[in-house]
């Protein structure tokens, strides 16, 4: 007779315990708020290899390379008065499609960017 009151008991300890621990320590702002920046060239292809750079503040805090679809996307928790922003830049030179136009963008408010870089004129 105790010991199913035991194992109940027990249960309903280790239930409650997940739960706070859940409510406390869930997931974190950082994760709800991905920045997603798309690059595209004048013929609408996706262009891969860009360096992304992310700065809070002018300075840099993150960096990522596009991948096939011509995105980068960064996950972090916006503090108020602080300004992000992000640098776009063609490392790789003429390899993907060509060589483009490095090409800095604000982040604050948007969620989803959308670009189309221009090739450089040599």
């Amino acid at each position: 007779m105790i010991n199913p009151f035991k194992k109940s008991f027990t249960y309903l300890l280790t239930g409650s315990f997940s739960i706070v621990f859940a409510a406390c320590y869930g997931a974190p702002l950082d994760l709800q708020n991905p920045k997603l920046i798309k690059v595209k060239d004048d013929n609408n292809l996706a262009i891969q290899g860009l360096k992304v750079t992310l700065y809070e503040n002018r300075k840099p805090i993150g960096e990522q390379f596009t991948n096939l679809d011509g995105s980068a996307e960064f996950y972090f928790a916006p503090k108020d008065k602080y300004n992000y922003s992000a640098k776009i830049e063609d490392v790789d030179g003429v390899e993907n499609l060509g060589l483009f136009n490095t090409t800095e963008v604000n982040l604050n408010k948007e969620s989803f960017i959308e670009l189309n870089l221009q090739k450089t004129v040599k």
